[in-house]
Order: C-alpha cells, then structure tokens, then sequence
C-alpha cells in the first residue's frame, strides 16, 4: 500500500473510524484479537477435505481436474467472516478487503515455493462486464491488486473475461452447472504469450463449488498455463 493510501485511509479512520464486526472495538474490521479466535483451514486437497501439504491435490483426486491446488484462509461458515464478504461484496465496502490482503499474502507465500516471482502472474476471478457497472467495481480485483504489490508478483486483469451472465453456481445441480458455464469465459488472445508455462495465481473472495474455478483453471491450462493456484479468503 503507498504512502498516499495510508494517509488517506488513516484521515478516513479518523473521522469515522472502523468498528470490529466480532468485538465492536474502534480502527479495523477484524482486529488481530478476533483474528485468531477464528478457525482457519488447514493445509488440505479442496477434492477430499482432508489433509495436504501446501494446499496440493491429491494424485488421486485429480481426475477430470484442471486446477493444482486452491489455498483458503478461513471457514465461510463463521458469521463474522460472511458478513464482512458479503458486505464488501454487495454493499460498496470494499475498504473491508483490506482486512485481508496481509495475511492471505502470507498465506499464498508459506504455500508456494517461489523460485523465481517471474513465473508467477496473478490475476482476479473475472467479472461479468454489466454486473461490474452496475457495482462499480470487482471486488476481487481490489484484493488481487494488493496482494501483487505485497507480494511483487505481477498482475494482469485482463487475460481471461466473462463474456456473459451466468446463474448462480451452487443454487444448480452437476449438469446444470456445467450448462451454465458454457461460453462464459474467454482468454484474451492479446496476452496469449504472457501465460504460456506461467503458473497464474487466482484471487477470490469466496467459493461454494470448483465447477467455475475448474472451468476457467480449464481454460488457461488449454493455452499451456503451468498451473493454476486459487487464493480465496473463505470456502465452505
């Protein structure tokens, strides 16, 4: 974060101050004290749900998988934490996101072994270009763009699009689901070059099912992407 946004953001804590959604306590969203009172995952196959090292899939359960392993921070299921996803999601405060960038940066550097950040790009989980209008902004990439500079691994939210509305992914069954994903994303053919054996790292805020996540990893695999890593702040 630069100066000018610490300054900004200290003036804007100054005249309305941020209020924990756990304690109520002054100055963060989720103070480092609520922080650890909530349960997080631990390192384990997103296919199984049971333990991994460093968040990988399972040999085993890779079949008809096109990502390498999704990294979560903490359980959707913990009130406090939905409530400041939907919040930053829905209701024009994504200022919350930044309760996060810190530790899902830490999270995303115990594991991954960076040889080289150069082989690394991070982009956001894609918008639907309506839906983004007529909030103002893609939350995810708010978060993605903070965690680049953290990081310093480069960023580019414009490699892969949503091209058209989809239904919501968990309200459907198996075969609905993958009828809805149809067509809905498409690589931008400008930047071809740049994903080619690069391991793409994926920020998102939230998800329920790896149907949309399989279909978009599908995508930049199919244009010789090395990997595909999701970054999530919660996952049921």
């Amino acid at each position: 974060m630069s100066i000018l946004s610490k300054i900004i953001n200290l003036i804007k804590d100054t005249i309305s101050p941020k209020i924990c959604y756990s304690c109520k306590k002054e100055w963060h969203f989720l103070c480092q004290q609520c922080q650890k009172t909530i349960w997080e995952h631990f390192p384990y196959c997103y296919i199984c749900k049971s333990k991994s090292q460093k968040y990988m899939l399972h040999w085993q359960c890779q079949t008809n998988v096109n990502f390498d392993k999704i990294i979560v921070k903490y359980h959707y299921k913990n009130n406090t934490i939905k409530r400041l996803i939907k919040d930053s999601k829905y209701y024009n405060r994504h200022e919350i996101l930044y309760e996060f960038w810190q530790s899902l940066s830490n999270l995303l550097l115990e594991n991954e072994h960076f040889e080289n950040e150069k082989d690394y790009i991070i982009i956001a989980s894609p918008m639907y270009l309506f839906r983004k209008l007529i909030r103002g902004y893609n939350h995810s990439e708010i978060l993605a763009k903070i965690i680049s500079k953290e990081t310093q691994i480069l960023y580019n939210f414009d490699i892969i699009k949503k091209v058209r509305h989809t239904k919501q992914q968990s309200k459907l069954n198996k075969k609905e689901r993958e009828n809805n994903l149809k067509w809905a994303f498409s690589i931008n053919k400008k930047f071809l070059n740049q994903i080619i054996w690069k391991n793409i790292i994926v920020v998102d805020d939230v998800i329920s099912t790896w149907t949309t996540i399989n279909e978009i990893a599908k995508i930049l695999k199919t244009n010789k992407a090395k990997k595909v890593i999701w970054l999530v702040i919660a996952s049921d």
